[in-house]
């Protein structure tokens, strides 16, 4: 017997007092997990129940009005059809707006990624530098900003690679690079993890060491200046080039603007480089200061855009 014929067999019998429980058969269906279902899956059962529903309703008051009579069983008929004619179209429409939801849904999590990494390069970009991979000149003095003020012992120190422009001249600027790749590489091996490096020119790297005297800063430079020296590059096969650096050591104190703390190592700097190069020079009071050109650091300015961050 069809479910129609069940429901009138109901009305028949006057089985008032058992009354067909409906609201136990749709508490079956809505204990379904929905969300679970696909669109189409959720539009039958929905246009299962709204069908028995209709049924229901209609053949109660129709059974109640008129009885039963010849218009008893079309009316019923129609009354489930009616459901279904309404829902299977109103469900394949809500399958193919939920197909286009998620769809934008997986291009917005992909656009979202995509943004996050955008922004995670432009933090790269910003705070390192693309060569070396060292800290760039802005983060450089921004943490060594919040560095010095420590009130203890700390140690600047300028590192500028000697006759380096000799490297570019000679061999090219690609070859100078990895120069300066080769630089980055030793400082990481050489300096303690909460040491300070950075690029802060072109072929010039700042050194910051916190909790450290200056005879012990003038050690360490040493250490990093034959370590550049002893390092092996190869700018052609089978052709070495050793690297030198000049380095300029002063000691830090707590209270010191950062253009005199700066001042102080490029004077010890120039000392060494005027000493002969490649050499280790802890600056002290009465020094002589001569700033370098210029015209140095704006062709370290041209020589670092052309080939190393904005590549």
């Amino acid at each position: 017997m069809d479910i129609i014929g069940a429901i009138s067999h109901h009305y028949i019998n006057h089985a008032s007092a058992q009354p067909f429980n409906m609201s136990a058969l749709c508490n079956r269906f809505m204990n379904t997990n929905m969300s679970s279902l696909s669109p189409v899956r959720q539009t039958a059962i929905l246009s299962a129940i709204a069908a028995l529903l209709s049924v229901t309703f209609t053949g109660s008051v129709y059974f109640l009005i008129f009885g039963i009579d010849e218009r008893f069983w079309p009316a019923l008929n129609m009354s489930f059809l009616i459901p279904w004619a309404i829902t299977i179209p109103l469900g394949l429409y809500m399958s193919k707006q939920r197909f286009k939801l998620v769809h934008l849904t997986n291009r917005l999590k992909i656009a979202q990624t995509n943004l996050r990494q955008a922004n995670k390069a432009l933090e790269q970009r910003a705070n390192y530098d693309g060569l070396t991979g060292l800290i760039s000149r802005d983060s450089f003095f921004n943490k060594l900003d919040q560095m010095r003020a420590d009130e203890i012992s700390n140690v600047l120190m300028i590192v500028d690679v000697d006759h380096f422009k000799n490297i570019n001249d000679n061999f090219g600027h690609p070859i100078g690079d990895q120069a300066l790749v080769l630089l980055g590489k030793v400082f990481r091996k050489t300096l303690r993890p909460n040491d300070l490096v950075g690029r802060i020119g072109g072929e010039e790297f700042g050194v910051f060491l916190p909790d450290t005297t200056a005879p012990e800063g003038q050690i360490i430079g040493e250490i990093i200046r034959y370590e550049i020296e002893n390092t092996v590059f190869e700018p052609y096969h089978n052709m070495r080039h050793v690297i030198t650096v000049s380095i300029g050591v002063t000691e830090v104190a707590p209270n010191q603007q950062r253009a005199a703390l700066m001042g102080n190592a490029d004077t010890a700097l120039f000392t060494a480089k005027r000493s002969g190069r490649n050499q280790v020079v802890l600056f002290e009071p009465g020094m002589r200061a001569k700033p370098r050109p210029v015209h140095d650091k704006a062709q370290d300015f041209k020589r670092d855009l052309a080939h190393s961050n904005f590549r």
